[in-house]
Formats: C-alpha cells, structure tokens, sequence
C-alpha cells in the first residue's frame, strides 16, 4: 500500500484530541468563498484532523513544518537541523530564501 489510511482504518482510529466545530469552521470557508479573490484552503480544524491521522512522525513534522511556516515543499526538503532552533519561548526555522 502507498501509506495512505484507508477509510475503514480511519473510522477505527482514536477520536480527534480537540472538538471541532465543523458547522462554525464550514460558515466561515462559505464567508470567504463569496469573495472570490481569495485562493482555495484548508482551515484550522481539517489540518488539525490531517495532522492528526498522519501515523508516521517524519511526515507529520514536515505536515506541521509546511503548516506553520507557510514555505513550499522544495524549500522544507532543504531543510536540515540546524535550520531549527527549538528554544523557548521563541522556537523558529530559518529559512534561506532566494527572495
């Protein structure tokens, strides 16, 4: 198999560790859909649940780096370990950009 969960797997999986309203989350994708302007997302919440049902620990860190630096994929697989500093309280990535 590709590594994808099946749907089957998905439903026997652990609930989601947080609420999610997806009725208020829906509302708010339909307010900004009647702009127009803006691009298609994914919100908050079904990140959060992405994040959650991703079973291997190197692709949930490079799904939560994409998320959370909003850098494309060929500038995360530049990355090495010293790009992090992990220190509280201001953890960051440095990001060597040709921008």
């Amino acid at each position: 198999m590709s590594g994808l969960i099946s749907y089957s797997e998905l439903q026997q999986s652990a609930p989601l560790p947080v609420a999610i309203d997806y009725p208020a989350a829906l509302a708010l994708r339909q307010m900004a859909l009647i702009q127009g302007k803006l691009p298609k997302y994914l919100l908050a919440p079904e990140v959060s649940a992405l994040h959650h049902y991703v079973p291997d620990l190197h692709r949930r860190m490079l799904l939560a780096t994409l998320w959370n630096t909003y850098i494309c994929i060929n500038e995360a697989l530049a990355l090495t370990l010293s790009d992090f500093s992990l220190v509280p309280p201001y953890p960051f990535v440095q990001l060597a950009t040709l921008k």
